[in-house]
């Protein structure tokens, strides 16, 4: 297995891998990491070869803190791990984790860092890099929980689900509010930027500026934003990443002068109807926890539950050498 550093000469090799790979998705692709200024100065992204031909590819940055050289996949995204073909096999795959290490050695690197994707994403089941991450001797680091709704089985089953209260404010939402997909990003941004404020004393990753930037720069099929409407006034939303069989749910909120219109449960309903008539498999509401995976947010976590939802495990894996 031959380990080669990205540069601007891999890019379309890298863009035309991540759309064929198992579990690879608009987040790993170089026009979503150009971004974020700050990965190009930084960035120490990998691709590996076997037998000539692209394998996988680990996108990742190098940094130093004050007391170690780290290697992350990925810093400054939902998440990196290894992006793999769909001919990768336990010992490619072993090979691969062994490569990293020896490229790791060559930087004097004291920490990597990989924080997977979680399964759901994956067109299929492959947890080969995981295994081999685990022989080569990464531990875990973090664990976080994801809450998804499975859209495999019938809208009435999936509906059968909801929690008796979920189903009563869902009922009571859709008498008063109108969804449909929106370009009012800035209004829906003044409300998400006071919905983090107000309960977290925190700001948006994004701005509504860089969020449509970013929409612009991987595609409109890609990112939408789903908003609640009651009469012509938008009370609510949701901005939804589309992958391959699953949606994401990256922002949800509210104007909550007008909470009790019920609109992000007219929103969810919304989004569970369309994914399932469209074909994707799960519609994945996002975390309750911290990056930590130590914090969990009980009423955030139980309204996503509310809906059916089940947790998905996503796991930060480290070793240090």
């Amino acid at each position: 297995m031959e380990v080669v550093q990205y540069t601007e000469s891999h890019r379309d090799e890298w863009e035309a891998f991540v759309n064929s790979a198992i579990n690879g998705n608009f987040l790993h692709t170089r026009a979503f990491y150009d971004q974020n200024i700050q990965n190009a100065a930084d960035d120490a992204s990998l691709l590996f070869y076997r037998k000539g031909k692209l394998a996988a590819v680990l996108p990742a940055v190098l940094y130093k803190t004050d007391e170690k050289i780290i290697l992350n996949s990925h810093l400054r995204s939902t998440y990196g791990g290894y992006i793999i073909s769909r001919k990768m096999g336990m010992t490619d795959a072993v090979e691969m984790v062994n490569a990293t290490l020896d490229f790791a050695r060559t930087k004097n690197v004291n920490e990597i860092i990989i924080r997977n994707p979680f399964r759901i994403l994956y067109d299929t089941i492959s947890d080969e890099s995981d295994y081999a991450m685990w022989r080569c001797g990464f531990k875990i680091k973090y664990r976080e929980v994801e809450t998804y709704i499975d859209l495999r089985p019938s809208l009435e089953e999936i509906k059968k689900e909801f929690d008796k209260g979920t189903k009563y404010n869902t009922i009571k939402a859709w008498k008063t509010i109108t969804v449909k997909e929106s370009e009012d990003f800035k209004g829906f941004w003044d409300m998400l930027t006071e919905n983090l404020q107000s309960k977290f004393g925190k700001a948006p990753v994004h701005t509504a500026g860089q969020i449509v930037a970013l929409r612009d720069a991987v595609g409109k099929d890609n990112i939408k934003l789903i908003g609640a409407y009651l009469n012509d006034k938008l009370i609510g939303g949701c901005v939804l990443f589309v992958f391959k069989n699953a949606l994401h749910a990256q922002y949800i909120a509210q104007d909550n002068a007008y909470q009790e219109h019920r609109c992000v449960n007219a929103v969810t309903d919304y989004i569970i109807e369309w994914g399932k008539t469209q074909g994707y498999n799960y519609f994945n509401l996002g975390t309750g926890n911290d990056k930590q995976g130590m914090f969990i947010n009980e009423g955030l976590t139980h309204f996503k539950e509310s809906f059916g939802g089940r947790g998905v495990l996503r796991e930060t894996m480290h070793i240090e050498l």
